[in-house]
């Protein structure tokens, strides 16, 4: 019993730092190296705790950009870009963020990138924070998404049903 709790403390606190720090901790590999180390009677409910984790953690970094981005946003001027690629990389993220203040094609896009992966969450969540996206429907939107990533995962590598 003390080893399938903190099985399910190690996932949660994985999933907040994997919400955090995406390029260093990555959940995807951690639900691909679940199977040596949880049983798979617990492999599901680990999984949900990891999915909880992320939103943790994906909300810690929505809050910082939504309290940040006013902030930002008064004391930055707009600058023309240096070359043509950050001109072209300017413009894609003022579409994005134009998507994301849409609550409905918002939260498809957020969706989208919990599930695939394109464009990265770490940028959707960035971009959400800065973006009038409500709070409620982004987290739910990364819940389920990042859940049933990993619940597809667990089930092509460990079989689960």
């Amino acid at each position: 019993m003390g080893g399938d709790l903190a099985l399910l403390g190690a996932a949660f606190a994985f999933g907040i730092g994997s919400g955090i720090l995406p390029v260093f901790l990555n959940a995807e590999v951690y639900v691909i190296g679940m199977g040596a180390f949880v049983p798979r009677s617990l492999l599901v409910v680990t999984i949900l705790s990891l999915g909880v984790g992320t939103v943790v953690g994906k909300a810690i970094v929505f809050e910082l950009v939504r309290r940040g981005s006013s902030k930002v946003r008064s004391s930055v001027e707009r600058k023309p870009p240096r070359s043509t690629f950050s001109a072209r990389v300017r413009r894609l993220g003022d579409q994005m963020l134009a998507l994301l203040d849409r609550p409905y094609l918002g939260a498809a896009t957020v969706m989208a990138s919990s599930l695939f992966g394109i464009p990265p969450l770490a940028v959707v969540t960035i971009l959400a924070g800065a973006s009038r996206q409500p709070r409620w429907l982004f987290l739910t939107m990364v819940f389920v998404g990042r859940t049933a990533q990993f619940l597809a995962i667990a089930f092509v590598v460990h079989g689960v049903t």
